[in-house]
């Protein structure tokens, strides 16, 4: 082993700030990325008060699908059908192996009539389905890399961006797109995002990464915009109640593929890998598995669909169980494991944590996955796969802490909204009806 000291580099879709926050090393983002910048409580709130700007899901794996067969090869290897998907709109793609478990799940944009660009899908749409595009007039294109995107989410998100870009944005719908630019550069907006309150994204080419996030922040300051670190962002998906790979739920290996990949097992449920695969109804997407076309797994979500018994719940941890759990490393005891605040340090491609549900007989009735300290909502939080006849609001149950081996104990949770957050929800929030954070701004109407 070489002795000569390593260099680690920035992520190029970050500028490095005047200050020094805590940084993290992402291999997908080929270098640092910042990992806290004014506290994960400031942080989190932001999304519910004012709004942040987040550069870590750089380098999202990009994929551009070109030629006449683009959505007919799409409805092959996608859970989803394709019939209605307007240009300038965009869904969540689901793709799954032949036993109906999901192997990627990420968002699809139509940008043209025989073009799209996919999303955290790329190894699987060219890898795993590789038969599908036999003899299919098609173009794939790989843009990991090549391009950014930045994520603005909180309730003035849409009054920083209309600033940054000095047009109106009022007229962009729910998951749709529109041209504009900032600072000189041509980006596309689109208004989604995984915080669950009114939010966009703001994409571009390599070249002019710097130059937007400098003008979005700047723009943004008198809004009381925050920076979002690695450290915050997965805390969002559970209040917004949006499962992801990594934090709730693991794929089966795809040969060449980087998700699916074997990460460090934590939780009650630990003892086996194949607990942490699940079927899109587990995950709460039955509604975007459509029959009415052939797909890979089509046959075993079929039957999965006839016998499926769980839903996607929000768990509300119990208050005493958590002290208790704290109060046993003081004790002269066997301390129970750590509750890590604000979540488990190593979930989202550290590692990832699930946990066994039962109910007072001790029988196995869920997973809880991506257990959270929510700052704005003052309550531990987790979203749980949950059999249906426990899953009416008020329900107890009990999530099963700690690893197997070690001391557990089972910490009361009741079963409540989901998804948690109600704060300004993104997908019916009426944009014209909101007032202008700043009325002596620039009317764009």
């Amino acid at each position: 082993m070489s002795n000569q000291p390593q260099t680690l580099n920035y992520a190029p879709f970050e500028p490095i700030p005047k200050f020094a926050p805590l940084y993290t090393n992402s291999y997908l983002a080929g270098g640092l990325l910042a990992y806290e910048f004014s506290g994960w409580r400031d942080e989190t709130i932001s999304w519910k008060k004012t709004a942040y700007l987040h550069a870590g899901l750089n380098a999202a794996h990009t994929l551009r699908i070109k030629g006449q067969d683009t959505f007919n090869y799409l409805s092959r290897v996608c859970v989803n059908s394709f019939e209605k998907f307007p240009i300038g709109s965009m869904k969540q793609g689901v793709m799954c192996n032949e036993d109906g478990l999901v192997i990627a799940a990420g968002v699809i944009l139509r940008t043209g009539e025989y073009e799209a660009i996919s999303y955290w899908m790329l190894d699987q749409l060219t890898l795993y389905n590789t038969g599908a595009f036999c003899n299919l007039d098609l173009e794939i294109e790989n843009l990991t890399g090549k391009v950014f995107l930045y994520q603005v989410a909180g309730p003035v998100s849409i009054d920083i961006l209309e600033a940054a870009c000095s047009q109106s944005l009022r007229d962009l719908k729910f998951l749709r797109i529109m041209d504009a630019t900032i600072a000189g550069k041509p980006v596309r907006i689109y208004r989604v995002g995984m915080a669950g309150t009114l939010a966009y994204e703001v994409h571009g080419v390599i070249e002019d990464a710097h130059d937007v996030y400098n003008a979005v922040y700047e723009t943004g300051q008198p809004y009381e915009l925050r920076r979002l670190g690695h450290r915050s962002y997965p805390m969002n998906h559970a209040e917004n109640g949006f499962p992801q790979y990594g934090l709730h739920f693991l794929t089966p290996p795809v040969p060449g593929a980087h998700v699916g990949l074997q990460l460090p097992l934590y939780g009650s449920l630990s003892d086996n890998i194949e607990n942490y695969y699940r079927n899109p109804y587990e995950l709460g997407w039955g509604k975007l598995v459509k029959f009415d076309h052939c797909f890979t797994g089509r046959v075993a979500l079929e039957k999965i669909s006839v016998r499926n018994k769980r839903k996607l719940v929000t768990l509300e941890w119990n208050l005493e169980d958590i002290l208790d759990v704290f109060a046993s490393q003081f004790r002269d005891e066997e301390p129970y494991k750590y509750i890590e605040s604000p979540r488990d340090p190593d979930a989202w491609f550290g590692g990832i944590s699930l946990d066994k549900v039962i109910n007072d007989n001790g029988e196995m009735i869920g997973v809880s996955a991506g257990r959270q300290n929510s700052a704005y909502f003052r309550r531990m939080i987790s979203i749980c796969s949950l059999d249906t006849e426990y899953s009416e609001l008020g329900t107890e149950v009990l999530v099963v802490w700690g690893e197997p081996g070690s001391r557990q104990k089972s910490i009361r949770a009741t079963v409540v909204r989901y998804p948690y957050n109600n704060v300004l929800r993104n997908e019916t929030t009426d944009v014209t009806q909101l007032p202008r954070a700043h009325p002596q701004a620039l009317d764009y109407a």
